[in-house]
């Protein structure tokens, strides 16, 4: 029982045990994805971290001392396993409500303005007096890698205000970004709020921000039983399980934690959808590398979009494939232009998965 679709790479090599659920190129009920499709009209609730990215590309060393280094690109843009969602499913066209935390301070108070240029309802994310808000400096290197200077400040003083419990309570798919770095209230109060959430009829996804070790996985277990989708990365998928090899440890994740779908994402070698025991494994579009960073956040908000036209798990992992793909080739994880835009590179997308 082969896998298809996925480039050879250390960790995300093809297992001859995983088989392929679905037939190549399915779609679901929507049509082509060169034509048109309508815009989701579900509400989104993104809880998790929002943070303030300040990027500067190219970095290939800091300078010792005070000495200095010329830049050709910077950016500064809302980011982090919520904020970067959010964005990027407000510029799909989705209704999105963003919950967490930012300091009182002036990057707290452009981060809000951001948000508001975006159509995203900030009245859920609290303000949270005598903290900063949480903002990460990354010098980015000519390969696109984003070694990170990191504040954490306010993301994990998130407590259950009244405007985040009535926003999870009427969320139709609820995104929790990073709850790894949302402090005690990931493990005193999260569980029972996700819990009231599924009760009423919400589609839940679950993402993390920071890399995964061990006891990630047992903090992380009292949320998992009202998770539909876990989405994390390769790294942190053998982080979790101790498994050298990604898609092993996806396989192990899904029949431990009893998740139902969970996804991986392998970077350029594409990515593991598990449903079960069933694995298919799924190409990345290849692009000029700018800044992953905000990749996996593009990822999770494509496949969420994906999700609520109603479309297979298939699909839906193109349509985030081709999310993380826009934002790969620009500073900064503000990359998603739209949803037209990201239906032409879906037509690439499945036409390289018709070929595998």
């Amino acid at each position: 029982m082969a896998v298809r679709g996925l480039a050879a790479r250390p960790g995300c090599r093809h297992p001859r045990r995983a088989r392929r659920r679905a037939g190549r190129g399915q779609r679901a009920a929507g049509g082509s994805a060169r034509g048109r499709h309508p815009v989701s009209a579900a509400r989104f609730v993104v809880l998790g971290p929002y943070i303030l990215d300040v990027l500067g590309r190219p970095v290939e060393a800091i300078p010792p001392g005070q000495g200095s280094a010329l830049l050709e690109q910077l950016a500064v843009t809302v980011a982090g396993t919520g904020g970067g969602t959010a964005v990027d499913l407000a510029r799909l066209g989705g209704r999105v409500v963003g919950v967490g935390a930012v300091g009182d301070d002036s990057a707290g108070r452009f981060l809000r303005q951001q948000l508001g240029e975006r159509g995203i309802d900030d009245t859920a994310i609290a303000t949270v007096p005598g903290q900063p808000t949480s903002a990460t400096i990354l010098p980015i290197r000519p390969n696109g890698e984003r070694p990170a200077l990191h504040l954490p400040g306010a993301t994990s003083h998130l407590t259950a205000t009244p405007e985040l419990v009535a926003a999870i309570s009427t969320a139709r798919y609820l995104h929790i970004g990073g709850p790894d770095a949302l402090g005690r209230f990931a493990t005193d109060v999260l569980p029972d709020l996700l819990g009231q959430a599924v009760e009423h009829g919400a589609v839940t996804t679950l993402d993390l921000l920071s890399t995964a070790g061990p006891g990630t996985l047992r903090d992380l277990a009292p949320l998992l039983p009202h998770v539909a989708h876990l989405l994390i990365n390769d790294d942190q998928a053998k982080g979790l399980t101790g498994r050298a090899d990604a898609a092993d440890a996806a396989l192990e994740l899904a029949a431990s934690t009893g998740v139902e779908q969970v996804v991986v994402t392998c970077g350029a070698a594409g990515g593991l959808l598990v449903t079960g025991q069933d694995l298919w494994a799924f190409p990345a579009l290849s692009v000029d590398v700018v800044d992953t960073t905000g990749c996996g956040d593009a990822f999770s908000a494509g496949y969420l979009y994906g999700l609520s036209l109603g479309w297979d798990l298939h699909r839906c992992c193109g349509l985030g494939t081709c999310c993380a793909a826009q934002v790969a080739t620009v500073l900064g994880s503000d990359g998603v232009t739209g949803f037209d835009a990201a239906m032409e590179l879906l037509g690439e997308w499945e036409r390289l998965v018709e070929q595998a």
